[in-house]
């Protein structure tokens, strides 16, 4: 029995909106074509005008190296724990092609949780961070006043919109760290 993370297409009509007229898809080469067959993401890109880089196995990698010059948007498929390691291995603004629907990644024997798979993935609203995982609380909303130094007060590891904020400001987008965010309600 192999685990496998299962992913959901993001709305074609709200991607269409974000696209640029040079757009990339960097595909995990595990995860969505285990989810998906091949033509029915090559149809998904062509309906938002853009290439196909594969990776294998993203979430296994600590880090990518992807030439992104000639591209306006850059979208992710793959589940939220490659989208974050993308995010992170390209410093700029990724979006996420897909929904995670059930994630762990491995490193050096130490599994560290990026994605609890909601199924509303918000990392391109949040600088590529997910603050469910990261903040000890699950705010999605923006920070608490329980961070003192930059630790959260529940369980003294970072607090997650710091690292947020220090993204964003590392990106130039510190107005979306600005934007009002609504709670989401219970499922």
């Amino acid at each position: 029995m192999i685990d496998m993370i299962t992913l959901k297409l993001k709305n074609i009509e709200n991607l269409k909106q974000k696209a640029g007229k040079r757009n990339l898809i960097i595909q995990c080469s595990f995860c969505p074509s285990w989810n998906f067959p091949q033509d029915e993401i090559e149809k998904f890109a062509g309906s938002i005008n853009s290439e196909i880089q594969k990776i294998p196995t993203i979430c296994n990698r600590p880090a990518i190296k992807v030439d992104l010059e000639k591209y306006d948007v850059v979208f992710v498929l793959a589940c939220g724990a490659g989208i974050q390691i993308i995010s992170e291995s390209v410093q700029r603004e990724v979006i996420p092609a897909a929904d995670t629907t059930g994630i762990g990644v491995k490193f050096k024997d130490k599994i560290e949780i990026y994605c609890k798979a909601c199924g509303d993935c918000i990392l391109d609203e949040t600088a590529g961070i997910c603050p469910i995982v990261r903040c000890s609380k699950s705010l999605i909303n923006g920070p608490c006043g329980g961070v003192h130094n930059g630790m959260c007060e529940v369980n003294n590891m970072e607090c997650g919109w710091v690292l947020i904020l220090d993204r964003m400001r590392e990106l130039g987008n510190l107005e979306k760290f600005l934007q009002t965010r609504m709670p989401k309600p219970e499922k």
